[in-house]
């Protein structure tokens, strides 16, 4: 009987303990449930499902925490949270997840996209945005518009083959702004490596996309172990970015040595005039900065803006009415036979609208860019551990409109203050996209020259295997989220216009 007093008494002192313990525990952010074991490993968000992120908004408000094995995630579903965490309390959540697999394994924490918000960083990206300010990025409008002839010569040959013109274009702009490379040199010698080092990242920088990266202490598991083959994967991705970045950099110094190298990011930031801006920092060092920068600009650049065109397609097809009011505008700006300029741009709101409907109507990124926090922190009474995964909801954002499913160009010529799209596709705070200004320019060059010339619908025949009508279109649950393969029909507007895309090119 004393046996079970005193054990009686002993549950209740460590009750009691645990009791007043938990009193003082912070409360993390609200979440799916968890479970006892693995937390919720299968709720992470490795690919992008859509109604989840609505279905998690509307269920748990500005934020929703997941955790498991140590490791946690807050997702950011309105514009005050990540404006109060992202804008207003950037020094805590500037920096980016270190995962083993791409920080460490690859070596890619000299990368611009994954670097820490530090000295180094904030050195190379004033320099970045110097030379793709505003300002700066229109003298690229000749090289862009050379490029678009291109295209729209591929377009009107092979219409069927629009996705694959659409990655050519997109590729050949990235290589010519960042190395000065010009279509020919860009396609034979540098776009197949340039493409295969982007699939080879795209995966090693997602969160939790190797089990080494959930479970970090795996890393330091020999080689000939069992399920160390990440080691293999590692190395030969280091090389495989090395390789990317250091050979169209060192085909640029050998043009600057020449004299015949063509204006680009990377000649601009190997010049005597930008370098002597930065004379505490020595020149291999300086040269490593530029590399990593210039190698990084693909990656950031190449998929969003391919996604980005494919979108406007699908959505010309499936919205002809907005198309034809485009066009109109169009031909009263440009007299209706010449490409558009970035001098026309101003004196077309609806094509403007247009295009801020289109970057709202299926968001490229839909979870943003992940961002980790640096210290404990409290916001709205809720506990954000150290090193928390930030991620901020861009699909929730662009679904806080009225009939978010419609797709409404003028909604952004009304009174309706409707979020504006590009306040967030191109991130926030003090991590928001250096190159947003070009890519800004380029996507517009590139779409008002399409409706220039061309007419785009949904197809009336039979479909070649493999491709979806547009109404039935699904999206790659991927960060950079593209459409699946569809068919559209692509036809020049008229035979004038048919004839003055043949002579463009001669």
């Amino acid at each position: 009987m004393a046996y079970l007093f005193l054990a009686v008494a002993l549950a209740l002192v460590l009750l009691t303990v645990f009791w007043q313990r938990s009193l003082g525990r912070p409360i993390c952010p609200p979440g799916p449930r968890k479970h006892w074991l693995y937390g919720n490993l299968f709720d992470m968000p490795y690919s992008v499902n859509w109604q989840r992120l609505l279905d998690w908004n509307e269920q748990f408000g500005d934020m929703v925490y997941l955790t498991a094995f140590g490791h946690s995630v807050i997702v950011l579903n309105t514009p005050k949270a990540i404006k109060d965490l992202l804008v207003k309390r950037a020094r805590n959540y500037s920096n980016r997840p270190h995962t083993v697999m791409a920080y460490e394994l690859f070596d890619m924490k000299k990368s611009m996209v994954l670097a820490d918000y530090d000295d180094k960083y904030r050195e190379l990206r004033k320099l970045t945005q110097q030379a793709f300010g505003p300002e700066a990025s229109k003298k690229y409008e000749g090289v862009q518009l050379d490029i678009i002839r291109r295209f729209l010569q591929g377009l009107q040959k092979d219409p069927q083959g629009f996705r694959t013109h659409t990655r050519l274009l997109v590729s050949r702009f990235i290589l010519a702004v960042t190395y000065g490379l010009d279509a020919e040199t860009a396609d034979s010698e540098f776009i197949a490596g340039a493409e295969l080092t982007l699939q080879v990242l795209t995966k090693a920088t997602l969160p939790g996309a190797y089990l080494v990266d959930l479970l970090p202490s795996l890393r330091y598991l020999p080689t000939w172990f069992p399920f160390a083959s990440f080691h293999d994967v590692g190395a030969r991705g280091r090389k495989l970015v090395y390789d990317h970045r250091s050979r169209p950099f060192e085909y640029v110094r050998q043009q600057m040595a020449d004299g015949v190298a063509s204006p680009s990011f990377v000649s601009d930031l190997l010049s005597d005039s930008y370098m002597s801006k930065f004379q505490s920092v020595d020149a291999a060092q300086w040269a490593e900065y530029i590399k990593w920068a210039a190698g990084d600009m693909f990656g950031a650049g190449v998929e969003t803006s391919f996604s980005t065109t494919l979108i406007f397609f699908l959505a010309m097809a499936l919205h002809p009415g907005a198309q034809a009011k485009a066009q109109a505008e169009i031909d009263l700006v440009t007299g209706g036979h010449k490409l558009v300029t970035l001098s026309d741009r101003p004196n077309m709101p609806y094509f403007k609208a247009l295009l801020q409907e289109v970057a709202r109507w299926q968001v490229v990124v839909p979870t943003g860019v992940f961002r980790r926090s640096d210290n404990d922190d409290v916001y709205n009474g809720y506990h954000i551990p150290a090193n928390t995964i930030v991620l901020p909801s861009i699909w929730a954002l662009s679904q806080s409109v009225e009939d978010p499913g419609r797709f409404n160009p003028e909604r952004f010529l009304d009174d309706s203050n409707s979020p504006n799209p590009y306040e967030y596709i191109y991130g926030f705070g003090k991590r928001i996209c250096p190159g947003r200004y070009l890519a800004d320019n380029f996507i517009f060059l590139v779409t008002a020259n399409i409706l220039a010339f061309f007419n785009v619908s949904q197809p009336s025949g039979p479909l070649d295997d493999g491709l979806k009508l547009p109404s039935n279109v699904s999206f790659t649950p991927t960060m950079v989220s593209c459409p699946e393969p569809f068919a559209c029909n692509i036809r020049p507007r008229t035979s004038e216009h048919a004839e003055e895309i043949a002579a463009m090119i001669a």
